[in-house]
């Protein structure tokens, strides 16, 4: 209790004295400049003649430090889908070696090898469409691209299944404009694709049994490590030099 009073005593007594000082610097000042003998009013005029200038500085300098704020947050988002995306790798790596989990979100199995394969592929073409919806956010994806990727996954049974099962729940995960126009993309491209007739079964040509995943995700994460290195090699380039070490 006592240091607490002392501490709140302390802060009175400082701001006391700071508004002591305000009040006297003006008499201070006039002392000065009777004792000294320099013309207050003719340094005023001297520093009007840098207003302007010292403005200019002010606004770039803000400028500057809006850019850098700007990379700073980009950089930062980029590091919190990485982080996502990782998690959601480390999830989909269970999926893919035990493909009965994902009956947890609601895919059926009829328990047989090739109702196990076709899972492991639900699981990848998942993981697949998370990732391009997050390059699509942070603008490393363009809307040429997108579409063709889409294209291409919806000439396929598997692709055009998985949209017609997650398409909800895309959309109810909407978080902004991104999200949005992603959304619309996806869905105009699998549109076209009804439209221009039947999807292609998929052929395997891995033998039956269990599928090497150890090679398959060290791929995707290989995969993925590179995308992030790229994105945050470009923020790095693209942020102004502040001078600082």
């Amino acid at each position: 209790m006592a240091k607490a009073v002392a501490k709140w005593a302390g802060g009175v007594t400082a701001g006391f004295a700071v508004l002591l000082m305000l009040l006297a610097s003006p008499f201070v000042l006039d002392r000065l400049a009777a004792a000294t003998g320099i013309n207050w009013a003719s340094l005023a005029d001297v520093g009007d003649a840098y207003g302007s200038a010292i403005a200019l500085l002010t606004a770039a300098s803000l400028l500057v430090l809006a850019v850098s704020v700007a990379f700073q947050a980009r950089t930062a988002r980029i590091s919190s889908e990485t982080t996502v995306r990782m998690l959601h790798l480390e999830m989909m790596r269970f999926a893919i070696e035990d493909p009965t989990l994902l009956q947890m979100e609601g895919a059926e199995w009829d328990g047989t090898a090739e109702g196990a394969e076709e899972m492991r592929r639900w699981a990848y073409i998942n993981m697949q469409l998370a990732l391009y919806r997050s390059f699509h956010a942070l603008r490393e994806l363009p809307t040429a691209e997108l579409r063709m990727a889409m294209a291409a996954r919806f000439r396929s049974r598997l692709g055009r299944k998985h949209w017609e099962h997650n398409r909800t729940w895309f959309r109810a995960s909407e978080r902004n404009g991104h999200d949005r126009r992603f959304n619309k993309i996806v869905e105009d491209e699998y549109q076209k694709a009804i439209q221009a007739g039947e999807a292609v079964a998929e052929r395997s040509r891995v033998p039956r049994g269990r599928l090497p995943t150890g090679l398959m995700m060290g791929g995707v994460v290989g995969v993925i490590a590179m995308g992030v290195g790229v994105l945050l090699g470009k923020s790095a380039a693209a942020r102004p030099d502040s001078g600082v070490r």
